[in-house]
């Protein structure tokens, strides 16, 4: 796993042993930044919830972002995390803390991308964008990114638009507030 475009381009990632960690390919992330990038929506400031490895947040990093938080449950991936950081020189909070505590606590804050790739045996994809949007958390013009499996499709996008992509067993919805015009 490498980091695709930016500053950081080339870099290696690692990630954590075993299958308690499913790290986005590269063929998606790839895929959501080409689409992040042509909609402009690569700068400010990044929440990268579920972060596993890290990738979409220091991928983002790479290619402009300004800031980026990292939370995950899991200590080793969190771990991991952090070593993805340093190996790229950034400093950046890693939180590692469940994804409630960490929606409620970072009530209020707002960030321009929301990546979102929990365990997709989970199930919380409607429960995840409604505390986001209870939190406030994301900015006006911003977008969140939810990672989830094909065959999940039925969630409740609440106040925001939706646009799915389909990668095999992968989806990803990009969902904006209704009334951005475009």
């Amino acid at each position: 796993m490498r980091i695709i475009s930016g500053k950081y381009r080339g870099k290696r990632l690692i990630a954590p042993e075993g299958k308690t960690t499913r790290p986005t390919s590269d063929k998606v992330r790839e895929s959501v930044f080409n689409i992040l990038v042509s909609r402009g929506e690569t700068e400010g400031s990044v929440l990268d919830l579920f972060a596993g490895t890290g990738a979409l947040g220091i991928e983002a990093l790479s290619r402009g972002a300004e800031y980026a938080l990292f939370v995950d449950k899991n200590p080793e991936a969190a771990a991991v995390v952090k070593k993805n950081l340093a190996n790229v020189g950034a400093k950046m909070p890693v939180y590692n803390t469940d994804w409630k505590v960490a929606v409620r606590k970072l009530a209020g804050k707002k960030f321009d991308v929301i990546f979102l790739d929990p365990p997709y045996s989970l199930g919380i994809e409607s429960d995840l964008i409604k505390s986001i949007s209870d939190a406030g958390l994301l900015a006006e013009n911003g977008c969140i990114v939810l990672e989830h499996s094909s065959a999940v499709n039925d969630f409740d996008c609440g106040d925001y638009e939706s646009d799915t992509r389909v990668y095999s067993d992968t989806s990803v919805t990009f969902l904006r507030r209704k009334d951005n015009d475009e």
